[in-house]
């Protein structure tokens, strides 16, 4: 389905809040900042929409944001030392449980988007993570005469550190991950070294129910 059909939707709350409070909003767009506890770092990656991943009306498919969403996930994991092979022979890894996204605006086909993911918790089998995704701009692209323009490097940043977004702010998502067993398929305590390498210490007293949904504010 294209953005046009399912904008308008929205999904229903969330079973459980990630115990995370909002602060003061940043201008610059940078939602990480947002919330109490903080990430540890934040991952951006960027990715160009392929054209047999457009409807006819040339938006990027619903369904496309997904791969875009779980590739940033992996890649974050794996920039913090902690890829699947590592996982697997901690004897777990995390599958997705639920997905709730916002879809704001359509990307088109050929359009470089920003995505910029980072944790929101991690405590017992489960992990939320949260995502922004914003179309890239000319002015962030690096050029030269022989070669054609290129978006910058994946990387992690110090949230401080992160760019906000190139552009316009397409899609605002959260999934809950579960850690599982690789033998058992059931959920299984997250080790306790990953907590320190995704989520930062809480830092400032919790006023009212908690929770932050992502880059909204609120």
């Amino acid at each position: 389905p294209s953005c046009a059909a399912s904008c308008a939707a929205r999904p229903t709350a969330w079973p459980s809040t990630p115990p995370a409070t909002v602060r003061v909003a940043d201008p610059a767009g940078r939602p990480w900042l947002d919330q109490d506890p903080a990430p540890t770092a934040v991952y951006v990656a960027h990715v160009r929409v392929r054209h047999h991943e457009a409807d006819p009306l040339n938006h990027a498919n619903n369904a496309a944001y997904l791969n875009y969403l779980e590739q940033a996930a992996i890649d974050h994991a794996a920039a913090a030392g902690f890829g699947a092979a590592l996982l697997r022979e901690r004897g777990g890894v995390f599958i997705a449980r639920r997905h709730e996204i916002d879809y704001l605006r359509p990307a088109f086909a050929g359009d470089w988007l920003r995505v910029a993911t980072w944790a929101l918790s991690l405590g017992g089998a489960r992990a939320h993570r949260a995502y922004q995704l914003s179309r890239l701009g000319p002015e962030e692209f690096s050029a030269s005469e022989s070669a054609p323009p290129v978006p910058p490097p994946d990387r992690l940043y110090a949230p401080a550190d992160a760019p906000g977004p190139g552009g316009e702010i397409l899609v605002r998502a959260r999934t809950e991950w579960a850690f599982v067993d690789v033998t058992t398929g059931r959920p299984r305590r997250i080790p306790a070294d990953l907590h320190g390498a995704f989520i930062g210490a809480r830092t400032a007293a919790t006023e009212g129910p908690p929770g932050v949904r992502p880059g909204s504010g609120r």
